[in-house]
């Protein structure tokens, strides 16, 4: 059987990289306050470069402030730890690539920069010599090539943007104007570094995003810096005011992207890189089998499993944990917060974090986990690492917790790979999940177990409101097990999250649906690109919204609500409601089992011990049985 394309070996340059998968510059926020490359951000690119990557790339700012966790390049003081990070990563047969890019120069994202049109002819030529000189330290340094930051609104980006670049000289105006600064960047650094030195452009194909570049522009300017001596063209999308789709979550099909890539190479003669969406190993070989890119950048798919080129290979034989897209850990929005992701607890805590091998006394310790939604599954997963045979059950028909109703709501299917993966691992492992177990008194006698893992979740809140419990009146978790409401209008009780997506479910199905909340406007503190899509389909299914109200009596088909003003309304036509109130902890069995056996260790964990979001269980449940 001939070797996979994605698995070939491609040249760039002067340098040979051993596969066609490329892990892209991520702002992880792990570097040292002064942006040093400290041993978090090592451990993290350590990771990656094992697990079978081509190309790492780390970005780095070569003029001005890095900015809190982000590495630069600026000064020689940073040499010591980019090299000892560049021997690291060739230790495992790849490259390092630095990208170039002043972080905190980025426009739409809060920040207070100068605007580019300020910029005169003095400081660009300065900046276009600072490109070249953060080049050449990289050289130096041992860094094997570098790529330059034209997406995403970064201060190369806004030259080449008419959305941003409003100047009337010879740096402004049409496209061969604004590309002129990113074509002198790329001069120098081939002057001042040689011609052989790989350089990757890194460019928003489309800025998608009214008054921005559109493809058929950024392909003419991808022309004129590869006659400039760009070696790869890397082709991104969107920027800030898009940013739905600069790092498109779970909402948008996979390979969206690709064939904007597709459109730079039919007018380019060097290689292409495809990114966004590309989230298995098998779509990245369509994709080069198609013969629209050469080169796949695989971010988010990365920082879910650090192995996943490995795994295809065949040299680590693990099941894919695979990227959800839900951009929960990664771009949730906070700014200088260093990211996370929900299906590795580990990434962001390489060097912290370890699954050591168990103790031989701890070996012969019977170990119960009780729940198997997600933080079950995952100390299951972590003690099954460090050597346990955990026993593992659960009261319902499957495994899977909140997660099976999770991927209910319309475009949210990719939550079940939370659970598909853990229950691959433990499959693999030999260990069995115990479903539509009842664990009591005389269950624990019998078993007589020795630490005790109470994994057993959350249930609904639901609110003091006269007339909740009458018939009709439905919390959102029965609606999204597949409990049909009555009627044809339905009143949703809470603008959160889950209220917002179990609306959005029944509008799906057909339902007239209309939100009630005290807040003031439906899901605040959700992902902003999650948030956009999902704002939208509401607003597409005719979705009411009753903001800062509160509900004081269910009387249906009436409902009694009270604005903000103090005037009350009663409202009626409704034909059911639904509850989507918040969540409380389901920890009456841990409390039982602290009661009656005082002398067994308990461990409490995920949403039992605070109800709060999968990445925070899973987490809880990871360093709780690392710790053991």
């Amino acid at each position: 059987m001939d070797k996979p394309l994605v698995l070939t070996p491609f040249k760039i340059g002067n340098v040979e990289i051993k596969n066609r998968i490329i892990f892209p510059s991520v702002c992880t926020f792990f570097a040292g306050e002064d942006g040093s490359i400290d041993l978090q951000m090592f451990e993290f690119i350590k990771a990656r470069a094992k697990g079978g990557a081509g190309i790492l790339t780390i970005g780095g700012s070569p003029h001005g402030e890095p900015g809190p966790g982000r590495p630069a390049i600026s000064d020689d003081k940073f040499m010591p730890r980019w090299s000892e990070t560049a021997r690291m990563v060739h230790s495992y047969g790849a490259k390092l690539f630095c990208q170039l890019h002043p972080a905190k120069i980025q426009a739409g994202r809060g920040i207070d920069v100068k605007s580019i049109d300020t910029y005169d002819k003095q400081l660009i030529d300065q900046l276009v010599e600072s490109y070249a000189e953060g080049a050449k330290r990289c050289k130096d340094w041992g860094v094997d090539g570098v790529e330059i930051h034209g997406g995403h609104a970064h201060e190369v980006a806004q030259f080449m943007s008419p959305y941003y670049n409003k100047r009337t000289d010879g740096y402004g105006g049409d496209w061969k104007g604004r590309v002129r600064f990113s074509v002198e960047i790329v001069k120098a650094i081939k002057e001042k570094c040689g011609a052989d030195y790989p350089l990757i452009f890194c460019i928003s194909g489309s800025e998608m995003a009214e008054g921005g570049r559109d493809i058929d522009e950024t392909a003419l300017m991808c022309q004129e810096l590869v006659k400039a001596g760009a070696d790869v063209i890397h082709v991104s999308c969107g920027m800030p005011i898009s940013d739905q789709y600069s790092c498109a979550p779970m909402d948008v099909e996979d390979c969206f992207n690709v064939d904007n890539a597709y459109r730079v190479k039919q007018l380019v003669d060097v290689p292409v890189v495809a990114v966004d969406r590309i989230v298995t190993m098998e779509e990245a070989e369509e994709v080069l089998q198609s013969g629209k890119a050469d080169l796949i950048a695989m971010a988010r798919p990365l920082l879910a499993d650090p192995e996943l080129v490995n795994k295809y290979a065949g040299i680590n034989k693990e099941p894919y944990c695979l990227c959800l897209g839900c951009d929960q850990g990664c771009r949730d929005d906070k700014r200088y917060k260093a990211i996370r992701c929900l299906q590795n607890p580990l990434m962001g805590r390489e060097a912290s974090l370890k699954y050591e091998e168990a103790s031989e006394t701890l070996k012969k310790k019977k170990i119960l986990i009780i729940g198997a939604g997600p933080a079950g599954l995952e100390a299951a997963c972590v003690l099954v690492r460090r050597g346990l045979t955990p026993i593992i059950v659960d009261k319902a028909t499957r495994p899977g917790g909140l997660m099976g109703i999770s991927s209910v709501p319309p475009c949210k299917e990719n939550m079940n790979r939370v659970t598909e993966y853990r229950e691959a691992f433990l499959k693999q492992a030999g260990v069995e999940i115990q479903c539509g177990v009842n664990v009591d008194e005389a269950f624990l006698n019998e078993l007589k177990p020795d630490i005790i893992i109470a994994a057993t979740g959350s249930t609904p809140a639901i609110p003091p409101i006269p007339g909740i419990d009458s018939p009709n009146v439905y919390a959102a978790d029965d609606i999204l097990s597949g409990m049909e409401p009555d009627g044809a209008r339905i009143a949703v009780l809470g603008a959160g999250l889950v209220g917002a997506e179990t609306a959005e479910y029944l509008s799906a199905k057909g339902k007239q649906v209309e939100i009630f909340d005290m807040i003031e406007d439906i899901a605040p503190d959700f992902n902003k690109a999650r948030r956009w899509f999902l704002l939208k389909r509401l607003q597409d299914g005719g979705v009411k919204k009753h903001m800062k109200v509160k509900v004081k009596e269910i009387a249906l088909p009436e409902i009694k609500i009270e604005h903000e003003n103090g005037e009350v309304e009663n409202m009626s036509g409704f034909d059911a409601m639904v509850i989507a109130a918040g969540r409380k902890e389901n920890n009456g069995l841990a409390e039982m089992i602290r009661s009656k056996y005082p002398q067994t260790e308990l461990h409490v964990i995920g949403d039992a011990k605070k109800a709060d979001t999968a990445i925070e269980a899973i987490a809880d449940a990871a360093i709780m049985a690392a710790s053991l």
